[in-house]
């Protein structure tokens, strides 16, 4: 029995393929004789399948155009994001400089007597109260010229000199001296650098003198408010107290100056 079912079932399966060859070859002799007898009805018919074809092609292809395109944007935005954060720091370093040159001419543009230059380095990268200027003889700095800021207000004189650069010494460079006078009485006093933009001074005791008065030093033209009396030592049984004074720049965020001749 089951010999005559394995028969018969192999009858039918030899059947079926048969029949599916058969199937396929009279589609075949159909196509070929439609193809010589009518080849615009062939086309006709077979025009919706092309077109069905073309229609998936142009949708896989734009699916993955669209996937480059992602990739594509994203790098762009991460390379203009970079591009922001350098222009943001250096209009930050701009407005610095604007600022600065501002405070030493003003709003307007009258005459600049002498040579505007940038700092190429202040203290603390430069020792001592220093700070090394990028102009030099070539636009007729010398030794001895005076260095002002804000206003016009003088921090230091030249002290070297070479072609493209030259080196500034402050009057707040440890033990400088510096001819002073202080307060609405104009008491003379001698200014001594303490370092780090600061000064100190002794006077007499009987010299009436309080926190908070102002210190002002020969410049060009007139005398310049260069600091303030923040703190004073007083020892009681001494006849002179020392004057700890606040300079009225902040060397350190310095980033230009004016060097005229003294």
């Amino acid at each position: 029995m089951k010999k005559s079912f394995f028969r018969r079932r192999n009858t039918l399966i030899r059947f079926r393929i048969s029949s599916f060859s058969a199937g396929v070859l009279v589609f075949g002799l159909l196509l070929v004789l439609m193809r010589a007898t009518m080849p615009s009805t062939l086309l006709t018919v077979a025009a919706p399948i092309f077109h069905a074809g073309d229609i998936l092609t142009a949708s896989v292809q734009d699916a993955t155009n669209s996937f480059g395109n992602v990739r594509t944007l994203a790098q762009e935005r991460t390379h203009l994001l970079a591009q922001n954060d350098v222009l943001t720091r250096e209009n930050g370093t701009l407005r610095a400089r604007v600022q600065d040159l501002t405070a030493l001419i003003g709003t307007t543009t009258p005459h600049v007597r002498g040579v505007v230059t940038n700092i190429l380095t202040r203290p603390p990268e430069s020792p001592y109260d220093t700070l090394v200027l990028g102009a030099g003889s070539h636009t007729s700095v010398a030794v001895g010229d005076y260095v002002l800021v804000q206003g016009g207000t003088p921090i230091g004189t030249i002290v070297n000199v070479s072609n493209g650069f030259s080196r500034a010494v402050l009057f707040s460079s440890p033990l400088a001296t510096t001819t002073a006078w202080i307060g609405t009485k104009r008491i003379p006093l001698t200014l001594v650098g303490e370092g780090s933009g600061t000064f100190s001074a002794r006077i007499p005791r009987q010299e009436k003198v309080s926190v908070g008065d102002k210190v002002f030093v020969p410049g060009p033209a007139s005398m310049h408010l260069i600091g303030v009396v923040a703190r004073i030592d007083d020892n009681l049984t001494a006849t002179m107290v020392t004057l700890r004074i606040r300079p009225l720049v902040n060397i350190f965020s310095l980033t230009t100056v004016e060097v005229v001749p003294r």
